[in-house]
């Protein structure tokens, strides 16, 4: 089975490309911006350097006979040509070439549970949100990656190309090893200091370990007929009061709960223009969103290996 990796240097194409090495029945063709950085080393693992943007047709050689494509590209700023650009331009340019193609390919796409609006959408509400939940994004990177996502959808659903098939994966704030999100290191800063803002108890995280994304990834590979088309949430999700319970008890250390009206919140949000990274963090203290990884559970045997409360014991290392 020849896999190509698209984007194989970041975060989540490293970590599915450390999966995917020791498999003797697979080729890997592993394709960056830059290839400086050879992981692994093998016959059956192939590098190739691409620009994604430019999308020169003629360097695309390495696409041939591909079984599996996984796009692990991501965005490289929040500018909003660059995020057209990676998330949703370069996607529709990959589908055209592949529709070229007379063989069978997946395309496994990574997309983001972002689409669904999260937390600014359901302020203070209690929300369960699965894979057919209403889309309602509400910035430029949601919207690129919706219409990625729609893209992809559209193109199997009008029969455009009888031998492209797809698996797209909504996954929610990934954390692991040492390239980690703002929501992570806000975290870790609370846990250091001792404190946590809040405005009740059931409010969530929403993380997911790089390991367990690529766990997904995996599975998917092992069951194409039963992920056909489909599009799965990726997520393990726990209430944040969980977290600093474990924390307190394991480290012996006092916890300070600061709880902020929910009211004060909302009128901020509301009424008052702010800079992105401080909505953030009003969301992040107040969000009681959930992502139900319940489809990817009973379809692909999806179960959670690296949950951040499995990891407590290493949050001080």
């Amino acid at each position: 089975m020849r896999i190509i990796i698209l984007g194989y240097t970041g975060l989540i194409g490293s970590n599915i490309l450390e999966n995917l090495a020791n498999n003797s029945s697979f080729n890997l063709v592993c394709v960056g911006r830059d290839i400086k950085n050879k992981l692994y080393r093998g016959e059956r693992i192939e590098y190739f350097k691409w620009d994604f943007i430019t999308f020169k047709e003629k360097n695309l050689s390495f696409l041939k006979e591909a079984n599996i494509i996984i796009n692990c590209v991501g965005k490289m700023n929040n500018n909003k040509s660059n995020l057209e650009n990676i998330n949703f331009i370069f996607i529709k340019k990959l589908l055209k070439h592949i529709k070229t193609y007379q063989s069978k390919v997946r395309l496994i796409h990574l997309s983001s549970v972002a689409v669904y609006g999260g937390a600014k959408n359901y302020l203070n509400q209690s929300k369960i949100i699965v894979e057919n939940t209403t889309t309602k994004t509400n910035n430029l990177y949601s919207k690129s990656k919706l219409k990625a996502d729609m893209l992809i959808k559209n193109t199997i659903k009008r029969n455009l190309s009888k031998n492209l098939s797809f698996t797209i994966l909504r996954i929610s704030n990934v954390f692991g090893k040492k390239k980690n999100s703002n929501l992570y290191r806000y975290v870790m800063f609370t846990l250091k200091l001792g404190f946590w803002i809040k405005t009740s108890n059931e409010i969530m995280y929403n993380f997911v370990h790089v390991k367990d994304v690529s766990q997904a990834v995996n599975l998917i590979i092992s069951k194409l007929k039963v992920s056909r088309n489909k599009t799965y949430i990726v997520s393990d999700d726990f209430r944040q009061y969980e977290l600093y319970d474990v924390y307190q008890n394991l480290y012996k250390k006092k916890i300070i709960n600061i709880l902020f009206p929910i009211s004060v919140i909302k009128f901020l949000i509301y009424f008052l223009p702010m800079p992105k990274m401080i909505l953030n963090f009003f969301l992040i203290i107040s969000s009681k969103v959930t992502y139900s990884n319940k489809k990817i559970r009973k379809e692909l045997n999806f179960n959670p290996k690296s949950s951040l409360l499995k990891k407590i014991k290493l949050l001080n290392e």
